[in-house]
């Protein structure tokens, strides 16, 4: 072989080596690229790239070097904007990953990545009405509420002679007031208390047209034997409510025949659907409730205390503790006076002026020094803030919430429906403590299903189902009232101690199932399916039990434990039909005997810090690239897991391109060189020669052979080189 054709072959294959290196590292970019880096938007220029490289060299790696710079017409080039990357018949509604969640270096194509994991609510159906004008109108509630509330202060305190009801004007509307007296206050009572604002209907129903407020000590009984209709004005005139204000509010109808309390557009002749000129509502702060087969419907607008039916307590006392609270005082001051105890009942005695310098004797109003005489007010007591409530067989249909319960204790919840909200269904919203809600349904409400807000507390859920809902089916919030000091002083401890059991959560638009912070929370035997994703725990939550719930048909996640979850446990669920099945994110769980089957990805998909968490004894089918995924996480035991029944669907190519990492490549293209140089010349005929057989045509030159002069072997390193040679 000539000289030029070596040296030809040798540019050849170093072209060759470094084209194939480059052609590598850059189809490898994609699947190594690191947080922060992103592969190469444009591939189209691979090709281009390469020729160049071998244009160079003036090497044509697949032909006569001749060749190497003219072109083949009859190779298309790449089409622009096409993705170099793309096999034909590639997915293209699969959903790339967020900057939520970057690719770690090892991480899989992009067809084999999760799904996106956004944490943004689905925010349901929008609420059509006025913000601006119902945002003014709760507050004109707040001030009319408040103005009642100063009136009767104002007469038990001034001990008026006001036993019985009476009316307040507040600028065009009436305010019916019930005040305290041993028998409850019924229909007959109200047709003879506002003749004008409460009329009998032709078809039998009555029209209110004035507020009610019921005093404590009062009660007012709505029901009858054939049932009960009370519509509550509410059209462009006017609107009014009843209002429950630390007495009694009682409905009781049948399931044959109901109490139905209902809005009324009077010149609609039917139920008032629009909110932005606000609409009547029931509402309760403190008391007792107690509502029994009733109807609750197109009620409330814009806030939850206004938004339908509320549940509400207060933060100040009851009418009946102040009154409490003034007798006593009254009572103590005179005894230390000498006197004795007032009768409530007996009329007030005209004031008496003493002179204090002239009084030989106790002077009315005069405390001796020492302790002062306050009464013991137990401030936990129920009767100072919290509402209390019963409500069975009762249904809540159209309201703007459907029922909004905050500062309550006590309550039972059964049997129920609450439907067509316009915001969220059952909201528990704060400081409702020890609830047990059963046998409720919650469907078809804009917003969340059923609401268990922060500051709720001792509440069980149990036979409940919740379904075709705006946003999730039921959240659950635990975090804490405030991080640090606050204008209001909120404790900085978070709330748990909630539980769903025995329940349905399903074809929801966004969780079945969501769980926000808290601790001691309890997921157990619930069905869920057909959601965005089925159960969702994230955030600072920690010891919640996922047990025992079967899961089906949720789009990207069955079970998923998100961002500082700690000491949760998922065990016994049973997952199937869906895109992954059991998610974790830097949180702690242990994953025990579950079984997952139909995934199209991952069975369990493990990402970022998982320190403490286990994965075993699971039973894993399906099909998708990998059952358990780990690649992105640290910190996992996985373990002892029967993974027979998954089937890999990774292409071949996947596989090589996660493999062919650019340091990679180059070490193994190393090492091929070295073994093919190794085989080209171990498959060469090698003859023996001696080693300065070249040097000893020196000896010709002068005409005399180099073995001529013998050689001794003591002499070689101290004769001098030339004549070792045979130069001298």
């Amino acid at each position: 072989m000539s000289a030029p054709l070596r040296r030809r072959r040798r540019r050849r294959v170093a072209a060759c080596t470094l084209a194939a290196v480059l052609a590598t590292t850059l189809v490898a970019a994609p699947a190594s690229a690191t947080a922060g880096q992103s592969a190469p938007s444009d591939r189209t220029g691979l090709v281009p790239l390469i020729a160049g490289v071998l244009a160079a060299a003036d090497v044509n790696p697949f032909g006569d070097p001749a060749e190497a710079a003219t072109p083949d017409p009859s190779v298309d080039a790449p089409s622009p904007g096409v993705d170099a990357g793309t096999e034909a018949g590639a997915d293209a509604s699969a959903v790339p990953t967020t900057a939520t969640e970057p690719a770690a270096p090892d991480a899989e194509p992009a067809e084999d990545l999760d799904p996106e994991d956004v944490d943004a609510s689905a925010g349901g159906r929008p609420y059509f009405g006025d913000a601006t004008t119902e945002a003014v109108l709760v507050a004109d509630e707040d001030d009319r509420l408040d103005e009642v509330r100063t009136v009767s202060s104002m007469v038990r305190w001034r001990q008026l002679d006001m036993d019985a009801p009476y009316r307040l004007t507040n600028g065009s509307t009436y305010t019916l007031v019930l005040t305290k007296r041993e028998a409850p206050y019924t229909v007959t009572d109200l047709l003879a208390l506002a003749p004008q604002t409460f009329v009998r209907q032709p078809d039998g129903a009555f029209l209110l047209t004035e507020n009610v407020v019921v005093q404590p000590g009062a009660s007012l009984e709505l029901g009858g034997a054939d049932g009960l209709t009370v519509r509550l004005a509410s059209d462009a005139e006017r609107f009014v409510s009843i209002v429950n204000y630390g007495g009694k509010l009682v409905t009781r109808g049948t399931a044959k025949h109901p109490v139905v309390i209902t809005s009324w557009d009077r010149s609609a002749g039917a139920p008032d659907v629009l909110t932005d000129d606000g609409r009547a509502y029931v509402r309760a702060i403190g008391g007792q409730v107690d509502l029994q087969a009733t109807e609750f419907r197109d009620l409330g607008f814009w806030s939850g205390r206004t938004g339908g039916v509320a549940l509400t307590g207060t933060d100040r006392p009851s009418g009946g503790a102040l009154e409490q609270f003034g007798r006593e005082l009254r009572d103590n001051a005179n005894a230390l006076n000498g006197g004795v105890p007032a009768d409530p009942a007996a009329p007030a005695p005209d004031p008496v002026v003493v002179d204090p310098s002239t009084a030989g004797g106790a002077v009315p109003g005069v405390l001796p020094a020492g302790d002062l005489p306050l009464p013991e007010v137990d401030l936990d007591d129920p009767t100072y803030s919290y509402v209390a409530a019963r409500i069975d067989g009762v249904t809540f249909d159209g309201n703007a919430f459907g029922l909004f319960l905050s500062s309550a204790n006590g309550v039972d919840i059964t049997d129920t429906s609450v439907s067509r909200s316009l915001v969220d269904g059952l909201v528990l919203h704060r400081f409702v403590a020890n609830a047990a809600i059963s046998a409720t349904e919650v469907h078809g409400n804009a917003g969340d299903g059923i609401v268990l807000s922060r500051a709720t507390t001792g509440i069980v859920l149990s036979e409940v189902s919740a379904t075709r809902n705006g946003d999730n089916g039921i959240e659950l919030r635990g975090e804490a009232l405030a991080d640090g000091p606050s204008a209001t002083g909120s404790p900085v401890g978070d709330y748990g101690n909630n539980s769903v059991s025995n329940s349905v959560a399903s074809d929801n638009a966004r969780y079945g199932i969501e769980v926000v912070g808290g601790r001691n929370v309890s997921l157990t035997a619930n069905d869920v399916s057909g959601n965005d994703m089925g159960i969702v725990v994230r955030d600072p939550a920690s010891e919640v039990a996922v047990v025992g719930n079967r899961l089906s048909g949720n789009t990207r996640h069955g079970i998923a434990l998100r961002d500082g979850v700690e000491s949760a446990t998922v065990s016994g669920n049973v997952l199937d039909d869906g895109s992954n099945g059991i998610y974790l994110r830097d949180s702690t769980a242990e994953v025990r005997r579950n079984t997952v089957s139909g995934m199209t990805l991952h069975a369990v998909t493990l990402v970022g810090d998982v320190t403490g968490t286990v994965v075993t004894q699971n039973d894993l089918a399906g099909r998708g690239p990998s059952a358990v995924d780990r690649k992105r996480a640290t910190g996992a035991d996985v373990d002892g897991n029967d993974e027979g029944g998954w089937t890999s669907t990774k292409p071949f190519w996947t596989v090589v391109r996660n493999a062919a990492q650019p340091l990679t490549v180059m070490w193994v293209l190393l090492g091929l060189l070295v073994v093919v140089t190794a085989i080209r010349g171990a498959g060469r005929p090698r003859t023996r020669s001696h080693p300065y057989a070249q040097q000893a045509r020196l000896s010709a030159i002068v005409g005399r052979s180099a073995n001529d002069v013998p050689i001794v072997t003591h002499d070689l390193r101290t004769r001098p080189q030339q004549e070792v040679h045979g130069a001298r």
